[in-house]
């Protein structure tokens, strides 16, 4: 059954499942940022309130992170306690937690009392290997690996820099991440075990993910070195030049999970902050849109780290038929900035009809189960 976990502007969640093709209602609980525990694992979601903690709502009960706890609260950024992503096993559970003056990268395994931590720096971007206990984290201009059961570290990169959250295919076979030289970023490839390769050079900032099920990589390119926006999707191969896939701008891209298609966040050249969600084939041949939509806060946050949140928080269901994200749609009228305008709703797309979405109801940010 499909499921998405909706995060409310007043802190708490709505849980909605799939029927036939109609959304209805399937629980609440507290928090905020919801992350889905693959294999019908539960959920994880920050809570604060006196104090900041990861909260996980399992089949046998609701219990506190070890380890996630923060007393006064003390966050990652408006609203975000932590930043939090399971393992595709659904044993272990990731977290970003301040650490005083630092960021920790902590790990906890499902059932265990205690917890790991395997870092302390700033800022964090980590990512999984599929189908083992590996944990990658770009930290500075250091790409690291940790085994997260035996403590083992390896560097992968000491000049890791021009991009964010390093790539995994999904076999996990691959490893992708960016090093700057002589005004160029390169796109370097590797396996844990194996020595790193120049794939390509591009001219400007980038973030990486492999196309779902294959071993193709793909890079959204900034248009600026500190730039948020970006001038192209394009295709990485393994030999020749990269292949444009979408031309820009867009702020955002998230792969279906089966490869076969994507959705683009646009600008809407309207000046008001719009932002249109168009779906793509995987060659790059326009297939639908939504309306255009100013984002709610939370999606804001996800949308400017989203080759991050696209690993942890997925805004695609896991048979690549629904995409959603949170905002509110501007129609005839005041500006919402002059009314105060209508709440922020969560809209569930089907891309298989690509007719109008569902809304869900109120919402700031949302994940499908995976």
């Amino acid at each position: 059954m499909t499921s998405v976990a909706v995060a409310q502007r007043t802190s708490g969640i709505v849980f909605h499942e799939l029927t036939g093709d109609a959304w209805s209602s399937a629980g609440e609980a507290k928090g905020l940022w919801p992350a889905a525990a693959p294999r019908h694992g539960g959920w994880t979601a920050c809570v604060i309130d006196e104090s900041s903690r990861l909260e996980h709502h399992g089949p046998f009960g609701t219990l506190e992170v070890p380890g996630s706890k923060t007393e006064p609260p003390a966050l990652l950024g408006p609203r975000l306690g932590h930043y939090a992503a399971w393992a595709r096993s659904g044993d272990t559970l990731c977290y970003v937690v301040p650490d005083g003056r630092a960021l920790s990268l902590r790990t906890w395994r499902s059932g265990e009392s205690g917890f790991r931590t395997h870092l302390s720096a700033a800022p964090l971007f980590p990512a999984w290997v599929p189908g083992t206990d590996w944990l990658l984290c770009h930290h500075g201009a250091t790409l690291s690996a940790f085994e997260t059961v035996t403590g083992e570290q390896r560097i992968l990169s000491a000049s890791a820099t021009g991009f964010r959250t390093p790539a995994v295919s999904d076999d996990a076979s691959c490893i992708a991440w960016a090093e700057v030289a002589n005004g160029q970023v390169c796109v370097m490839t590797s396996g844990l075990r194996t020595d790193p390769r120049q794939l390509a050079t591009l001219s400007s900032a980038l973030t990486l993910s492999f196309r779902p099920g294959t071993a193709e990589l793909t890079a959204a390119v900034a248009t600026s070195p500190e730039s948020g926006v970006f001038a192209s999707v394009v295709s990485v191969p393994s030999e020749g030049e990269p292949q444009r896939i979408v031309k820009g701008p867009l702020v955002a891209y998230w792969w279906a999970p089966d490869g076969e298609r994507l959705v683009v966040l646009h600008p809407s050249y309207t000046g008001d902050g719009r932002f249109q969600p168009r779906l793509y084939d995987a060659g790059g041949r326009f297939l639908a849109a939504m309306e255009p939509l100013i984002p709610a806060q939370d999606t804001a946050t996800v949308i400017g780290f989203f080759d991050q949140y696209a690993v942890s928080h997925p805004n695609w269901s896991a048979d690549s038929r629904w995409f959603g994200i949170c905002g509110r749609v501007v129609t005839e009228g005041p500006h919402p900035s002059f009314s105060g305008g209508s709440p922020d709703s969560a809209f569930a797309w089907d891309t298989r009809a690509a007719g109008a979405p569902q809304i869900l109801g109120h919402g700031t940010m949302l994940a499908f189960e995976r």
